[in-house]
C-alpha cells in the first residue's frame, strides 16, 4: 500500500509496512524535498469545486515532475471531469502518469462508464473521491463513503493497474483495510492521501501538543501522522 502525505518519511512508512509518497497540492505551501520518495500532485478539493487554472497546474506539474498527477477535475460532475480529461490528460502524460478522478463513482451508470473507458484504454489509473460526495460529507458519514468505495473496488481491482483514494477519513480507511489488501492481491496497486492527521486524531495527541489541535513544526506533524496511521492501519 502507498500512503501519500505532506509529512511522510521513509522511517514512518517502514513502521507500518507501507510505501511512502509525498503529497503536493497545487496552490499549497511547498513540500520539503525527500530523495527517493514518490510524489503525487493534486489540484485539491477547493480547486475541484471552484475551478482550476489548468494551464498553471500543468506548469506546476512540469516543475515538480511528480510520479503521478491528478488530472484537473470538477467536483461532483462526471461529464465535465471527463471533458477535462480528454483535453488535458495527454498534456499531463508528457510529464508524469495521469490519474482520472471518477467523480460520482457511487452512481452505477458512472462506474459502468469508468469500466468502459478502461476497456477502451482511454484511462488506466483511477482515483475515488473520499472527502466529500455530492450528497454526503465523508468525514460525517465515513461508513457510507467506505461502502461506496468498497463496491467500486470490487469492479476496479484486477482491472485497473492503480486505484487511489482521495482524502479518506480515518474511519473509512479502517473499514476499507481488508478490501484494499484484497485489491493488492489482485495485482492492483492501491494508495491513498491524507492531510486529516494535521488535526490531532485523539485527545492523547492533543495533550502531547499542549492542548493544541494543530502542529507547530514538522516534528509535531510527523508525530501526528504516525498516531493517525496507527489508528487507521493497526
Amino acid at each position: 500500500m502507498i500512503i501519500c502525505a505532506f509529512d511522510i518519511t521513509p522511517e514512518i512508512a517502514a513502521r507500518f509496512g507501507v510505501e511512502p509518497c509525498l503529497l503536493v497540492t497545487f496552490g499549497g505551501r511547498a513540500a520539503p524535498p525527500r530523495r527517493g520518495i514518490k510524489v503525487l500532485a493534486d489540484i485539491g478539493l477547493a480547486n475541484a469545486k471552484r475551478g482550476v487554472d489548468a494551464v498553471a497546474y500543468v506548469q506546476f506539474i512540469k516543475r515538480v515532475r511528480p510520479t503521478w498527477a491528478i488530472v484537473p477535475d470538477r467536483f461532483a460532475d462526471f461529464r465535465q471531469t471527463l471533458a477535462m480529461w480528454n483535453r488535458y490528460s495527454s498534456i499531463v502524460a508528457k510529464f508524469t502518469a495521469p490519474i482520472f478522478v471518477a467523480q460520482e463513482f457511487h452512481r452505477q451508470h458512472v462506474l459502468d462508464a469508468v469500466m468502459e473507458l478502461m476497456r477502451l484504454r482511454m484511462i488506466e489509473r483511477v482515483a475515488l473521491p473520499m472527502r466529500q460526495h455530492s450528497d454526503v460529507s465523508c468525514s460525517r458519514n465515513p461508513r457510507l463513503c467506505a461502502e461506496r468505495a468498497e463496491r467500486a473496488l470490487r469492479a476496479l481491482c484486477g482491472a485497473a493497474p492503480h486505484v487511489h483514494l482521495l482524502g479518506p477519513a480515518l474511519r473509512a480507511v479502517r473499514l476499507l483495510r481488508g478490501g484494499l489488501k484484497q485489491c493488492e492481491g489482485q495485482g492492483t496497486a492501491v494508495s491513498f492521501d491524507t492531510m486529516a492527521y494535521r488535526r490531532a486524531p485523539n485527545s492523547a495527541v492533543k495533550r502531547q501538543l499542549g492542548g493544541r489541535w494543530q502542529p507547530r513544526d514538522s516534528a509535531e506533524a510527523e508525530m501526528m501522522l504516525e498516531a493517525w496511521l496507527r489508528q487507521a492501519l493497526a
